[in-house]
C-alpha cells in the first residue's frame, strides 16, 4: 500500500487561516511528522516547535501531547495540528494541552478528517464531527470558534476544520 499524500485542500486552507487571522510565531505543531507532506514552510520558523510521539522529519520534541510538558504552557502565538487528532486517544486531552501552549489570544488552527478511510499510526481511534469539534473547542476555553466542512457535502464531509482563539489579550 502506498503513502497516501497530504491532502492539497489542507495546506491550503491553512495557508488561508494564517493570512486572514495574522497567525504569528512562534508556533506549535502537534502531529508534526512528515508522513505524507508538512504545513511547516507556510509558518515563520522563528520559535517554530514541531512536536510528535515519535521522533523523524519534522519533529522537534517527541512528546506525546497528552503528557506536554510544563515549560511548553502559555509560550506560542499560535498552534496547529492537521489531520492528527483522529490519532490521539484522548482528542479532547489534548486540544485542553493546545489550549494551555497557548498564550493569551493565541490562535488555534485545526483540521480533523470525517470521512476518511482508517489509516494506522499509531492507530485510528477517532472521527470529529462539526458540533463535536466545536463542543471540544469550547470545553477547553476557547472562544471566536468557527468550524467548516470541508469536501463533499455538508451532511457527508471529507474534513472538518477549525479556527479559534484563546481567550485573553495578545
Amino acid at each position: 500500500m502506498g503513502e497516501v499524500q497530504m491532502r492539497g485542500e489542507v495546506a491550503t486552507w491553512v495557508a488561508q487561516m494564517i493570512e486572514m487571522h495574522e497567525s504569528q510565531a512562534p508556533v506549535l505543531e502537534v502531529g508534526s511528522f512528515d508522513v505524507n507532506g508538512s504545513i511547516r514552510s507556510l509558518f515563520p520558523q522563528d520559535g517554530y516547535v514541531g512536536l510528535d510521539m515519535r521522533a523523524g522529519a519534522g519533529v522537534d520534541l517527541v512528546v506525546d501531547i497528552l503528557d506536554m510538558p510544563k515549560k511548553l504552557r502559555r509560550k506560542f502565538n499560535t498552534v496547529v495540528t492537521t489531520e492528527t487528532l483522529e490519532h490521539i486517544t484522548e482528542p479532547w486531552r489534548a486540544v485542553e494541552q493546545m489550549y494551555a501552549a497557548l498564550r493569551p489570544g493565541g490562535l488555534f488552527i485545526g483540521t480533523w478528517v470525517f470521512a476518511w478511510g482508517i489509516h494506522e499510526y499509531p492507530s485510528d481511534y477517532w472521527r470529529g464531527t462539526p458540533a463535536g469539534f466545536d463542543y471540544l473547542l469550547k470545553r477547553a476555553g476557547f472562544e471566536n470558534i468557527q468550524v467548516f466542512t470541508q469536501g463533499g457535502d455538508e451532511a457527508h464531509p471529507i474534513g472538518i476544520w477549525a479556527v479559534a482563539r484563546k481567550r485573553g489579550l495578545s
